[in-house]
């Protein structure tokens, strides 16, 4: 999602591939959102911004014009409040690397501002040009590497793209996985059913290759302890794989119950009833292990980071 140009505002404009296009599906593309989702968010905000005279208030069905400035106009809410939390593994000139507490997103997103963990990291680190090297999902917690400057923060992401880092995950999942070792293969795509952008499913067609390597390290009568290491590095690969094969993550509330858990959760409706039957307060998956070289010293870096007490504790014998 853009970030906007003063808090409640965020100001497109318009190039010449857009011209021709209708308002609404351009800015659902632009905030990753469904139309209809969009359509009941932003009514009555949307506006076009001459250079003088007042803006001009626009309808869905606007058909944008080249070198046009719309501006959309929506309400500040109050950042989220979360705890960020985060301990630091290694700092050197060029990058930085923090076990990632869950709960705070790594970047700005949907309402958070400032409760992020790049945003608190470079105001605490004195860092302004700390940018992360990849992602890690808001309730997930575990390895994370960030880059200082743009140099090493391209570097970085080739060595991801060239899948030459290594990561390793650590999932609780439902049920009882009738496998001990095996590789999943199956290609992902979004989810167009889906109210929201975002989540994505396994296609039969289409969509892009996804390989995910899992094993069970622990099992309990109606959870096991899985470690996952993907090939690919596609959105929520894990996290829709274990699904495909019966066995969700608990506590993920995008791919148990149909993602219904997660409308719930962005409208703050989201109850302890629910939280029960996901089986956990936050998504059980944790980056147990990252290892990548160095991009300037070319030393091979490993870092493994334990199981946290949430998490250990559900799979505790």
């Amino acid at each position: 999602m853009p970030r906007p140009d003063t808090p409640g505002e965020y100001l497109f404009r318009v190039g010449a591939e857009a011209a021709g296009r209708r308002l609404d599906r351009y800015l659902a593309d632009k905030f990753r959102r469904s139309r209809t989702s969009l359509v009941g968010r932003l009514e009555g905000c949307v506006f076009s911004r001459g250079a003088a005279g007042p803006d001009r208030p626009l309808p869905w069905g606007h058909r944008l014009q080249a070198g046009e400035q719309i501006l959309v106009r929506s309400e500040v809410r109050p950042e989220p409040e979360v705890e960020v939390r985060y301990r630091l593994l290694h700092r050197d000139e060029h990058l930085v690397v923090v076990d990632k507490g869950p709960g705070a997103p790594v970047h700005p997103v949907r309402g958070f501002r400032e409760r992020t963990i790049v945003s608190r990291l470079r105001a605490e680190l004195g860092l302004p040009d700390l940018e992360a090297a990849h992602r890690l999902d808001r309730e997930t917690s575990g390895a994370l590497l960030l880059a200082r400057g743009r140099e090493v923060l391209h570097a970085l992401m080739r060595q991801f793209a060239g899948r030459q880092v290594e990561k390793r995950y650590l999932a609780v999942v439902r049920g009882a996985p009738a496998f001990e070792r095996t590789l999943v293969e199956a290609r992902l795509g979004p989810d167009r059913e889906f109210s929201l952008t975002g989540r994505m499913r396994v296609v039969a067609d289409g969509g892009q290759a996804a390989a995910t390597e899992l094993e069970v390290l622990a099992r309990l009568p109606d959870r096991a302890l899985v470690a996952a290491r993907p090939r690919t590095g596609r959105t929520h690969q894990i996290r829709v794989h274990l699904a495909h094969l019966g066995h969700p993550i608990l506590g993920d509330k995008l791919y148990q119950e149909g993602g219904r858990p997660h409308l719930d959760m962005i409208k703050d409706r989201l109850s302890a009833d629910t939280l029960a039957r996901l089986g956990h307060a936050r998504l059980a998956l944790h980056a147990h292990g990252l290892a990548f070289t160095h991009p300037l010293t070319g030393a091979r870096l490993v870092f493994e980071v334990p199981l946290p007490e949430d998490l250990a504790a559900l799979v505790a014998p």
